[in-house]
């Protein structure tokens, strides 16, 4: 789902009252930005829960592998890390700091740079489904090299989301006043 299709979701979801108190001057900034921040979240959501799924099925398969012993004690750390660097992937994402600040917040945010967050924000999403994309394929793999590879690729995936929540940190830091 695209940014725009979250902000109108949210929006479509407003109140009868919300949408009445809209058109009262000032009400309708405070409450796009409310949109923004919501959009926000749920879009870091979805790429949390696209992750967490990604996880899940990476430790059933790799239960499968190891007690049927086909892989061997030399690939565990590699298996190790995959699993603690997607596990702080993830709660890097959920821990996130929000793309907007609300009207009493001690740090605002300048709106008019608020799209370049939701961008990145929009890039976690495309990157975890990728990921999640990786593992149904890292499902259906039989041989131990075959494997390794597909670790090798989540590993990159991961290198890749890093980046993003790196530069979503840089760019808030940036939009702060």
């Amino acid at each position: 789902m695209s940014r725009k299709n979250y902000l109108e979701k949210i929006r479509h979801e407003m109140t009868l009252i919300e949408k009445i108190l809209s058109y009262v001057p000032g009400y309708r900034g405070y409450k796009e930005r409310e949109v923004r921040r919501e959009s926000d979240r749920l879009i870091r959501m979805e790429s949390v829960n696209n992750l967490r799924e990604s996880k899940s099925s990476i430790r059933l398969m790799l239960a499968d592998i190891a007690n049927s012993r086909k892989i061997e004690d030399r690939d565990m750390p590699k298996i190790d890390m995959l699993l603690s660097r997607l596990d702080r992937v993830i709660q890097r994402i959920d821990r996130a700091p929000a793309g907007y600040a609300g009207l009493f917040d001690a740090v605002k945010v300048r709106e008019d740079k608020l799209d370049k967050v939701l961008e990145h924000d929009l890039m976690l999403i495309e990157k975890s489904i990728e990921m999640r994309d990786l593992v149904k394929r890292f499902e259906n793999l039989k041989v131990r090299e075959e494997w390794m590879k597909s670790i090798d690729e989540m590993l990159e995936k991961i290198n890749e989301l890093e980046e993003i929540i790196d530069k979503r940190i840089e760019i808030l830091r940036g939009l702060t006043v």
